[in-house]
């Protein structure tokens, strides 16, 4: 139950249904300070097909993890005991530090022939920077900031547009709020960086088609640079709205928060001073999967 969309997962040991849903609680938590009702009713709504459609499949065991999203509202918590009560399924509203751990854990299974692995995660609500030693029970370095591209865009960006100025604050703003996890991970040697997240992997998408003219089979695994994410801020900033839709590869659902995703992105690195890594399609859901299916197991 994310910022920007809302995922379910449905693992049935012979084939995998997935289903997105873009709701945008963040943007609304961002101006509102807290979920409206209509907010609540979406959610509920969404969340009560969800549960119809993971009974419909006899599953047996079910998780619901809510984000930075349930975590900033002022009515968040009191919202995920109403889902919970209309929906008939538990909801935790994970924590900051145990979201970036279940990212960092599904990139570790994702790439094991890597020593020292760092996770950049971008989504609605929040950046999350992870970093560790493969091997270990979990990440050592652990920062978790509310700069996701859903609650900056309500006072970063209009239409999907960012002022130059604003771009100015805005990079000045993630320097320094990311110099406690840039002076931990400047630490380590030779650390790998994978950056995850369904914005970073719809901008990955949409370098590799302007720069090769193909859609590419598939994102994981694609790299990602400064220089690129540079080139495309630019190109946003000189398009309409309708140009940017034409773009080959364009994501229609996130084409407005696109610029923003970019600008933090490429400052994020740059603090980081990455100036290049791959993306990776796995992700928080896929470490939950990964608990469920042992623990029955390991029972």
């Amino acid at each position: 139950m994310g910022s920007t969309t809302f995922r379910l997962t449905i693992n049935t040991g012979d084939e995998v249904d997935r289903r997105t849903h873009h709701l945008h609680l963040g943007a609304s938590v961002s101006s509102n300070g807290s979920f409206t009702q209509n907010d609540i009713s979406a959610a509920t709504r969404l969340t009560q097909e969800f549960m119809t459609a993971a009974k419909t499949q006899n599953c047996q065991r079910i998780v619901a993890v809510a984000t930075e999203s349930f975590r900033l509202a002022a009515n968040g918590a009191a919202v995920a005991s109403h889902i919970e009560r209309e929906a008939g399924c538990q909801i935790k509203i994970l924590l900051p530090e145990e979201e970036n751990a279940l990212i960092w854990q599904a990139a570790a299974d994702h790439f094991p022939n890597v020593d020292d692995l760092t996770t950049i995660s971008l989504s609605g609500g929040s950046l999350g920077i992870a970093n560790g030693r493969l091997g270990t029970s979990g990440p050592k370095h652990n920062f978790s900031y509310p700069l996701g591209t859903s609650v900056l865009a309500p006072r970063a960006s209009t239409g999907g547009y960012i002022e130059t100025s604003t771009i100015v604050r805005l990079e000045h703003h993630i320097t320094q709020s990311l110099k406690p996890a840039t002076a931990a991970i400047n630490q380590t040697e030779n650390s790998s960086f994978v950056i995850v997240g369904g914005m970073p992997l719809a901008l990955a998408k949409l370098i590799h088609t302007i720069r090769r003219s193909e859609v590419p089979e598939s994102l994981n695994g694609l790299q990602i640079d400064c220089s690129d994410l540079g080139h495309l801020i630019k190109t946003f900033s000189e398009l309409s709205r309708p140009g940017r839709l034409a773009l080959p590869g364009m994501n229609s659902k996130r084409s407005e928060l696109m610029p923003l995703g970019a600008t933090i992105l490429r400052q994020s690195m740059r603090s980081l001073g990455v100036h290049s890594a791959v993306v990776s399609t796995s992700g928080m859901k896929d470490a939950l999967l990964a608990r469920l299916t042992a623990e029955p197991k390991a029972a």
